[in-house]
Order: structure tokens, then sequence, then C-alpha cells
């Protein structure tokens, strides 16, 4: 999925440090004992930069980089959105990619969940959705979305629907469908990652919302498997949910 790495050079702290006493006359005297005084401790890091030492708080986000008010911006698939401090990085506004990095402690780029600091940047391949605005549905796949019966979008019959969906006791989304011809019970993963899952050895099938009211069921990366009645290949198959 990565396609390559790009470079970075970060930020800098800038640190300065008192030289010895000067000849004004309010100096305090040198210690007898002929030690340097103390140093003053650092100032806060300077907005947008890292603090010193090892990196604290990292995280990593994908998404599309835009034009941030005051910096660059990236919008993750799940609508959140960070300002990234990007110094000579290769890469701006259009760019999909893998952002790790650290987030800053202060920051002038005030938009957003907090300003990342990279520590690496990988442009990627972005999802299906991304990759053609007019499937984008830009909702985000949860227990509510997908609960209740589908049918494939133009060739189903929600008469005899493809898939149902319902919630188990402990609020999960339980799949009942045909997958191989055999029929086949599964769960609704609605995590970072929403997949249709089912016993071994079949692969979890990735879904995403995709349209005003679709939800795109896809088989694995270059792979094809017979999900309902329908050979899932490539971007996948769109579902629209049946009237209840």
């Amino acid at each position: 999925m990565i396609t390559r790495a790009l470079p970075l050079i970060l930020p800098a702290l800038l640190m300065s440090a008192c030289s010895g006493g000067s000849s004004g006359g309010g100096d305090a005297p040198a210690p007898d004992n002929g030690a340097q005084a103390p140093s003053s401790p650092p100032s806060s890091p300077a907005a947008g930069t890292r603090p010193a030492g090892e990196p604290q708080n990292v995280v990593t986000v994908e998404g599309r980089i835009g034009e941030g008010v005051e910096c660059p911006v990236i919008e993750t698939p799940d609508g959140l959105t960070y300002a990234l401090s990007l110094a000579e990085a290769d890469v701006g506004p259009g760019d999909y990619v893998q952002v790790n990095g650290e987030l800053a402690d202060a920051s002038f780029c005030m938009q957003g969940e907090g300003t990342i600091i990279p520590i690496r940047i990988d442009q990627v391949d972005p999802p299906a959705r991304d990759r053609d605005p007019a499937r984008s549905g830009g909702t985000r796949i949860t227990t509510s979305y997908v609960e209740g019966p589908w049918a494939a979008k133009g060739e189903g019959d929600c008469r005899k629907p493809d898939f149902d969906i319902t919630t188990n006791e402990n609020g999960g989304s339980i799949i009942e469908t045909s997958v191989r011809g055999v029929p086949s019970t599964g769960y609704v993963d609605v995590g970072p990652d929403p997949s249709f899952n089912f016993d071994a050895p079949v692969p979890p099938l990735p879904i995403e919302s995709r349209g005003p009211d679709g939800l795109a069921v896809m088989a694995p990366d270059g792979e094809s498997i017979e999900f309902a009645q329908y050979t899932l290949r490539g971007d996948g198959m769109v579902f629209v949910k049946c009237p209840g």
C-alpha cells in the first residue's frame, strides 16, 4: 500500500546559553568556589516545534492534505482534522499520505485536533471512495448505519434481500447472508477498518459507505469472492438499504 517514504527535515529547537558575567554594576558576584552559576531553565518550545527529549504523544493518521488557515491540514477518512508542520517535506495539498508524528505542545496552527510534527510521511493508496469523489458518501460506518436488510443497487430485490444485519443483545452487529454459496453468519466490525467477518477460511470483506445511502462490500486486495449471489472484485459492489 505504501508507495514511497518521503524524507523530512524536522524543525530544530533554538536554545540560548548565557555567557559569563558582564561589567554591569548590578550583576551578582560569582560563587566563591568558582562553580558556574546554574543556567536558567529553557523556555517553552517554539510554537509548532517538538519538545526537547524523546518524542511524546506520537500519533499515526492518514488522509489527504489540504490548505488550512495558518498551516496545511490533513483530514482523516473518519472526519478528524489535524494541522501539519511540514517543514521541507516533499508533499503538499492534494497528496494522500500516512503521517507518523508528535502532537505539538503549542502551535500557532489553531485548527483541528492539534498540530502534528511529522517524524515520517509515506504516500499511500487512497481508499476507493477517495479516488472517486462521486462515490464518496462521507458517512461514517456505525451500528445504526449498517443495521437492516440490504439489496444490490440496481440488481437486487428487497423482497429477497441479499443480506440482513441485526444488533444482538451485546450491541454487536450480526450479518446473515451467503458466502461462496453457503449460508453464513458473521459479525460486522464498525471500527476504524470496517468489514464483514466470517469463520475461516473466509477473509474479512472490507466495507465502506458510498454515495448518499450505499454500502460497498469489497473483496480483499487482488482477490475475488462470491458474496450473496454476486462475485466481488476490485472496488466491490454497492448495496442499498431496503425500506424497513
